[in-house]
């Protein structure tokens, strides 16, 4: 069985090592479309792919952030051109979790043909935010939320992806869908015990707060669905609000969720299920940027982008 990893990051320096090393332990190979980084994740990528792990990246330099669509090329790419059998379309702070390959094997073997496979998607909260915290390690995957409220999913692609031409990864890697969202396709959810996807998306302020105002600008620029969940938190940053220990543990508690489902972090339950990171992480990260200076080479990017193509 050919099992295939598929990416689309910007601006992940803190966890891209991690991310790479640790989720290449089960798949056979990982692509990963590094998506305008300016804060060190292409330098580090570069690093890895000199190791000669299975990893293949290539550069998207556009600033506006079309992830259904390019995610939906390299799945294709993936399955008719080097043969997966499955596609696992994943985020950089995302960590496989299961057993073993084997494992994961038999999972995958259950699947119903002509039918895509998902995972539970498990949102892990950090010991601590501390900023000094910078590096990725295994506080950032000990603790997670006993019980999911967002009722989201991630997908495993499979090969019957190549008989639908009309169909695409949501925004997300949530689902496949028609490109017009009309018509779902089957999706075996797999359990929870077998594989699941550890989540870690809240990691630090300086991280957070980068993520909010480049990702929600770039979802406004190409006029993609799904920034909902930055709008507000984009609203807060530009009015001034200073995000504390305590309101970034609010977030992560509450990530993926509607603002009007939101609870306190006192009444979410977490429980120890830590996640063995299969990762020896070798590089560091120099530059710590914070979200000043991503918006203005954002900026940077976008003008250039808009020049080039007036």
């Amino acid at each position: 069985m050919r099992l295939h990893g598929a990416a689309m990051v910007r601006n992940e320096a803190d966890v891209i090592e991690a991310f790479v090393r640790h989720n290449l332990a089960f798949l056979d190979a990982l692509t990963i479309v590094d998506n305008d980084s300016v804060d060190g994740t292409s330098e580090i990528l570069v690093k890895l792919h000199a190791e000669g792990l299975p990893l293949r990246v290539s550069r998207d330099p556009a600033p506006v952030y079309r992830q259904s669509d390019t995610m939906t090329a390299l799945a294709r790419e993936l399955l008719s051109v080097d043969g997966a059998d499955f596609v696992f379309a994943l985020d950089a702070d995302e960590f496989l979790k299961a057993e073993s390959r084997n494992s994961l094997e038999r999972a995958l073997a259950a699947v119903p043909p002509r039918t895509h496979a998902a995972m539970h998607w498990l949102t892990y909260v950090p010991d601590s935010f501390d900023s000094d915290s910078w590096a990725f390690g295994p506080g950032h995957l000990w603790w997670r939320l006993k019980t999911e409220r967002h009722r989201l999913r991630k997908v495993i692609v499979g090969r019957i992806l190549l008989d639908r031409s009309d169909d695409v990864l949501a925004t997300g890697s949530h689902a496949v869908h028609s490109r017009d969202g009309s018509n779902l396709q089957p999706h075996a959810l797999l359990r929870e015990g077998a594989l699941a996807l550890a989540h870690c998306p809240v990691r630090g302020r300086a991280q957070l707060e980068g993520k909010i105002v480049v990702g929600y600008l770039a979802h406004v620029v190409a006029r993609a669905k799904g920034a909902d969940h930055w709008r507000a938190l984009y609203a807060e940053l530009r009015d001034g609000v200073v995000l504390s220990e305590d309101r970034l543990r609010e977030i992560a508690c509450n990530y993926g969720l509607p603002r009007k489902m939101w609870l306190p972090p006192p009444q979410i339950e977490l429980i120890e299920d830590p996640v063995r990171l299969n990762a020896e992480l070798r590089y560091g990260v120099e530059a710590r940027p914070d979200a000043l200076q991503l918006l203005m080479r954002y900026t940077e990017s976008l003008i250039a982008s808009m020049q080039t193509s007036a």
